[in-house]
């Protein structure tokens, strides 16, 4: 437990760096490659695809350089992308004992999502507001893992994926919800009435509702992939925590959305 905390205080405080640097265009995108690279790394390791050393060379220079390039279309990838992983993991935690290994060509697919998904970090970024936007997505998935955590230990009784991730209850999930509205609206409020910046409330709370069950859906698709792989971590970067995928699961699923739904709703914050 202490390592735990200690790895957890050392990366709130990356995370706030990263967060407060992320105005500079080229360091956001240096810290969305490195995350690529480790995630796209570990993903290829769990599945035991590494060793098809052509496709596993390919995704990771996908992953150094796309976070630098301007993709053409890419909020229409990154909706394609979206709905076909939503679709796919739903597949992999419906038929998890049913499936005992990941296909080459299914990695890849993975790695591929990896790389878009976290990308969109960039282009929430760039937006107006975007700083506190990205945050919001940042800051959601924790509140929500905490919350739920907390929610379930005090009064779980309802397993809500016991083959995927036996710990997890409805009635912590719900309260992972309902905790992350809450909180983000009373904190969107306080800006709002500091005067920082200007809130949509109807839009800030459908987004923190929907962002809260995405979150909790990446965090059940990538144990999924865990489950049938047959590992409990996918890495040991963060002691404690595991490794990019197991601390960033969430962020993988919410960030895309966030993009997807500023995009198509308008900001959030104004």
């Amino acid at each position: 437990m202490k390592t735990r905390i200690i790895t957890g205080v050392g990366l709130f405080v990356a995370i706030c760096t990263v967060l407060m640097l992320s105005g500079f265009e080229w360091f956001l995108n240096t810290v969305v490659a490195l995350l690529c690279v480790a995630a796209v790394f570990e993903i290829y390791r769990a599945t035991g695809a590494k060793d098809n050393r052509a496709l596993f060379a390919v995704s990771c220079v996908a992953a150094a350089v796309l976070p630098y390039i301007a993709v053409p279309y890419y909020e229409y990838i990154t909706a394609v992308l979206f709905a076909a992983a939503v679709v796919l993991f739903t597949c992999l935690m419906a038929k998890n004992k049913q499936i005992h290994s990941i296909h080459p060509a299914l990695s890849a697919l993975i790695a591929l999502f990896i790389i878009c998904f976290y990308k969109t970090m960039t282009a929430i970024r760039s937006e107006k507001f975007g700083f506190f936007t990205l945050t919001l997505a940042v800051v959601i998935c924790n509140v929500d893992d905490i919350a739920a955590y907390f929610v379930g230990k005090g009064c779980g009784r309802h397993k809500l994926a016991p083959v995927i991730s036996p710990n997890k209850t409805v009635e912590g999930s719900i309260g992972g919800v309902v905790c992350s509205v809450a909180v983000f609206l009373a904190v969107g409020f306080a800006l709002d009435k500091a005067g920082v910046v200007s809130v949509n409330y109807g839009r800030l709370a459908v987004y923190l509702a929907i962002a809260s069950v995405i979150g909790q859906l990446g965090d059940l698709s990538m144990s999924a992939v865990k489950r049938i792989a047959g590992i409990k971590d996918y890495g040991r970067l963060f002691p404690g925590h595991g490794g990019v995928l197991d601390r960033f699961d969430s962020l993988m699923f919410v960030l895309p959305f966030t993009y997807l739904f500023c995009s198509v709703t308008g900001p959030i914050f104004s």
